[in-house]
């Protein structure tokens, strides 16, 4: 009888004495970040049977279990993403915003002063000082659409930066959850490390915050660690590794992949999620469109300029030569498509139509015998190249094609991106200003044809008439002497009459008369006034926008995107908060319920101990009764 008290008391008591280790533990991490509260499962040992019943033979520490609930964890790791996702996406918005807004001010002023300089000019025409001023305004609007440029494309390369470290980051946390699986391999028999997988989890939470992850159980040891939509980062014991792969066919478009044994595979960035997602959103695509709205800002200022300067007669009674740098210079139009490395293809992009330029990439793709063009919207289109050199017309811009793209390849086509940084004035002479209209007021024009002077020559006054059906155009002198007879409507080329050479759009309506008078006349504004007019001019988004228009559009819009991002961020703070509740309600540490589990296992040990002293006493007098 004082063995079995002996036995149980000492059981009693070993495992009151596990309850106090275990509550002392919880108590002295009740401060560690990602600790979990530990308890003791304690079980009833196996009964014996002593004439004919039944006889309890105490209790034992069954196993130190650790407050873990994986659905309040996997929902945790969730929020967790959904909330980096969302921090990161408001700081990259507010960052490109406050850029913006403070451009708010700057490029449309600098506009609007050019704008005034012109009006001040159209005054005095043949003023110097005012003819400077209007060069020197017009390279403060430049200086200030390359800024911005300089500034957009200096976002994308820290951008690149910041997912190089995170990427780095990632690889680590990779390592370091591969070394916890093999401290938890060598110690099966031991059962669970509880603090292991503390530590586990804590790398896990951090991944969370960088990418989408998915735990599962790989055996009672280990798990698999995926990342976006099912992507193995961590198998058991091996990792894999991230890495950032140059884009096609743009090298500087990187993309992300993983290195699984010997295949390298690419991943979808936007199929990630969590700091990286938000990351690859901002230089792809917000980065990308502010480039490419800029870039249309830039493209309709200085070509609408250039066409009118086209249109006028300079202070030496010259065509006007452009102002800023041709948006269509051969060089600017062959780096709008971004080739392949090794391709052989040369193409050009040419700007055409103001109207109905849009922004964003096209993908050309050529399969050995037909051409498709897939378009910012994501739609395709079917192209069939035609002319010499093969050519063909795409919202506002024509792609020429000097050299054939092979078969298989992809060619991207960026008719904006880069244009407000290469936008420069290209004229230093203040008199080579067209401020004299050749076109003059006998002009009868009801449509938009584009009408440009090639080379003056000895015919200085003549009409070009557009017949009643629009279908001809012919070349009259002042009186309606027919200089050049009916041809067909618009011609293809130049058109040369008496020495001098014109170019004439489509776009006339029938009845339309252009009437040229290249002789010099002193005070002439009529070239200035119609620059005057490009300040209301809707000329952008199908007549619906001005210039400025597509600025503060541009503007609007990302303002109203960084709210969005604050606002998500708010839900996702709301989320996440109420995650870390659920799993606090099972992992965390009350100290006021541990105070009084201290006491309760304290009065447990007493009492084993009690029963250890009572067994000893019956012992001893059970062998003094036997004397």
């Amino acid at each position: 009888m004082g063995f079995d008290l002996l036995n149980m008391g000492t059981q009693g008591l070993m495992t009151a004495q596990r309850q106090l280790n275990t509550t002392s533990h919880n108590i002295n991490n009740v401060n560690t970040e990602g600790y979990s509260r530990q308890s003791v499962v304690q079980q009833t040992n196996d009964p014996i049977w002593w004439g004919g019943s039944q006889y309890g033979t105490g209790v034992h520490a069954a196993e130190v279990r650790r407050g873990y609930d994986q659905f309040a964890t996997n929902e945790l790791n969730l929020t967790t993403t959904n909330l980096s996702y969302a921090t990161e996406r408001e700081g990259q918005l507010g960052r490109l915003d406050n850029m913006l807004a403070n451009s708010a001010k700057k490029i449309p002023e600098d506009m609007n002063q050019w704008y005034d300089a012109v009006k001040a000019l159209a005054d005095s025409p043949s003023d110097m000082g005012s003819r400077k001023v209007v060069l020197e305004k017009a390279k403060m609007v430049a200086s200030g659409l390359n800024d911005n440029h300089a500034i957009l494309a200096r976002q994308k390369s820290e951008t690149n930066e910041v997912l190089s470290r995170t990427l780095n980051r990632v690889n680590d946390i990779a390592k370091e959850l591969v070394d916890v699986h093999k401290a938890l391999v060598k110690t099966p028999a031991l059962g669970h490390d509880n603090d292991l997988l503390d530590r586990h989890q804590n790398l896990v939470n951090e991944l969370s915050e960088y990418t989408k992850v998915t735990v599962t159980r790989k055996n009672d040891e280990s798990f698999n660690i995926m990342i976006g939509s099912g992507h193995t980062l961590v198998s058991g014991t091996e990792a894999s590794e991230l890495r950032m792969v140059g884009g096609q066919p743009d090298p500087q478009q990187t993309r992300l992949a993983i290195v699984e044994g010997k295949s390298l595979k690419t991943i979808q960035n936007d199929d990630i999620g969590g700091k990286m997602a938000a990351m690859f959103q901002y230089r792809d695509e917000t980065l990308s469109h502010a480039m490419d709205e800029m870039g249309r800002i830039a493209i309709g200022f200085s070509h609408s300029v250039n066409e009118l300067q086209q249109q006028g007669l300079d202070l030496n009674g010259q065509v006007g030569e452009n102002m800023f740098r041709d948006v269509n210079d051969p060089a600017i139009a062959a780096a709008r498509a971004k080739l392949p490395v090794g391709s052989t293809a040369d193409l050009k992009v040419y700007i055409e139509d103001l109207s109905e330029l849009k922004i964003g990439e096209y993908d050309l793709t050529f399969d050995g015998s037909q051409h498709t063009l897939a378009l910012p919207d994501g739609s395709q289109q079917k192209v069939i190249p035609s002319g010499n050199p093969p050519a063909f017309s795409m919202d506002g811009f024509r792609v020429e094609m000097d050299a054939p793209m092979k078969a298989g390849e992809r060619i991207v086509l960026r008719p904006t991106r880069s244009a407000a940084g290469e936008i420069s004035v290209s004229i230093a002479d203040p008199a080579k200003i067209a401020a004299q209209s050749y076109l003059s007021s006998a002009s009868t024009m009801q449509g938009q044809a584009e009408f440009s002077i090639t080379s003056p020559g000895n015919l200085t006054e003549f009409q070009v008439a557009v017949s009643p059906d629009a279908s001809q155009f012919a070349v009259l002198d002042m009186k309606g002497n027919i200089l050049r007879p009916p041809q067909p409507y618009p011609p293809s080329g130049e058109v040369v009459v008496g020495g001098t050479g014109f170019t004439l759009g489509k776009g006339a309506v029938g009845g339309d008369v252009l009437a040229v008078n290249l002789n010099p006349a002193d005070g002439d504004n009529g070239n200035l006034i119609k620059m005057q007019t490009l300040q209301a001019d809707k000329m952008m988004d199908e007549g619906r926008s001005t210039v400025i228009d597509v600025y503060q559009g541009l503007n609007t819009e990302m303002g109203v995107q960084k709210a969005s991002a604050a606002r998500l961020k708010e839900v996702g703070l709301v989320e996440k908060d109420a995650a870390e509740s659920r799993v606090a309600e099972i992992a965390g540490v009350n100290l006021d319920e541990e105070a009084a589990n201290m006491m309760k296992f304290q009065q447990a040990y007493m009492a084993s101990s009690r029963i250890m002293t009572v067994a000893n006493e019956t012992f001893d007098t059970l062998l003094n009764a036997s004397r």
